[in-house]
């Protein structure tokens, strides 16, 4: 039998569980609003741990070597015409298939990364992107697209890598998964040393990767996540709307209906919602201004820009029947919303900031989620 050779070092290892780590805990918290602080800083981890593995590349570490990684993707066909032939070439370090595979990965979770980081403050307004949202929010939805696509295009290769694994593991008895524990691979003809600058640069990259998740585990609310929305004091900003409005219901934010829904539904307040709320000529105009020069239309919060996105021709008379809030609540019965909540017009038990004119991610509380 031949002897095993050692040609990933103790780096690559960890690197290489610390970021299937991460990249699960990312996944499993993309869908999950009120795990989106977690979603964000578990990207700026696979962030970090990309670009030291980027730099660790250009550090002539044998078999990680971006140019080594490089010059195997020519061979691929070469590679593929001989898989199932027994005299077939044993590669030192990545096969061809998995060459190409490492360089689009890290090219994607770079794409990925930097995209959700982006969306982050265009879309949230929150983090170190967050003055984006007040001139580039137009951008929302086509950054959320690319970061949804590319996203999805990285979960088909992971899923295809593990695919190919598992094939050459069936079919030619590799010992790569074993070799990504120990770190020795048959076939190879000497062991991969490292060099003292390799062995800090190395452990400076697994020591900040383990610091950086440590402090983001015990300080979830820093630089990176910073919340920079604007509580909205209704009664400040309009206080005939606070009062006239709010004497019967909660005061709902402006930004949740274009202007044309407002302007309907002040001109018709004797028949609003069932009941006759009629007010005087005067105080009927200084809601209306209020409440139009305050709609979707002049708001960069991600709900006014999907809202308008989704309007199509529609004038919608309440926030409920908008094409966004109906999907947005589509998995939400109406057996649920009674049995706790009593309407579904009422915002306030799931989105607890919402009396302050904000609808944050982080603090929806919905027992069915």
């Amino acid at each position: 039998m031949k002897e095993k050779k050692k040609i990933w070092s103790i780096y690559t290892r960890l690197f290489h569980v610390m970021l299937i780590t991460a990249v699960v805990m990312s996944y499993v918290t993309s869908d999950q609003e009120n795990q989106l602080t977690s979603h964000v800083l578990v990207g700026y981890i696979v962030a970090l741990l990309i670009s030291f593995r980027i730099v660790w590349g250009f550090l002539r570490v044998q078999c990680s070597e971006h140019q080594d990684l490089i010059k195997k993707v020519p061979l691929l066909g070469i590679y593929l015409q001989n898989y199932f032939s027994n005299d077939k070439l044993v590669y030192m370090g990545h096969n061809p298939a998995s060459s190409l595979y490492v360089l689009l990965i890290m090219f994607l979770l770079i794409l990925v990364t930097l995209s959700g980081s982006l969306l982050y403050g265009i879309q949230e307004n929150y983090g170190i992107f967050s003055s984006l949202n007040t001139h580039y929010s137009d951008w929302m939805l086509a950054v959320e697209a690319f970061h949804n696509i590319s996203t999805t295009i990285l979960l088909v290769l992971l899923i295809s890598h593990v695919i190919g694994v598992i094939l050459n593991l069936i079919f030619n008895g590799s010992d790569v998964l074993q070799a990504m524990v120990t770190g020795k691979k048959v076939g190879t003809s000497y062991d991969v040393t490292l060099s003292i600058k390799q062995h800090i640069f190395g452990a400076i990259w697994i020591a900040s990767v383990i610091s950086l998740a440590t402090y983001f585990y015990y300080n979830p609310d820093n630089i990176l996540t910073e919340d920079k929305n604007e509580e909205i004091s209704f009664r400040s900003e309009s206080y005939e709307t606070s009062s006239s409005c709010g004497s019967c219901h909660m005061v709902y934010p402006a930004y949740l209906l274009p202007e044309r829904s407002w302007n309907k539904m002040m001109d018709n307040l004797e028949h609003h919602f069932g009941k006759d709320a009629s007010l005087p000529a005067e105080e009927v105009q200084i809601i209306r201004d209020y409440l139009v020069n305050n709609a979707a239309e002049h708001s960069t919060k991600e709900a006014a820009v999907k809202i308008l996105d989704r309007l199509e021709d529609k004038t919608p008379d309440a926030i409920t029947e908008t094409a966004y809030w109906k999907e947005r609540h589509k998995d939400i019965t109406k057996e649920q919303f009674e049995e706790d909540y009593g309407i579904k017009s009422d915002c306030r038990t799931c989105h607890k900031s919402i009396r302050d004119g904000l609808i944050q991610d982080e603090q929806i509380k919905f027992k069915y989620w």
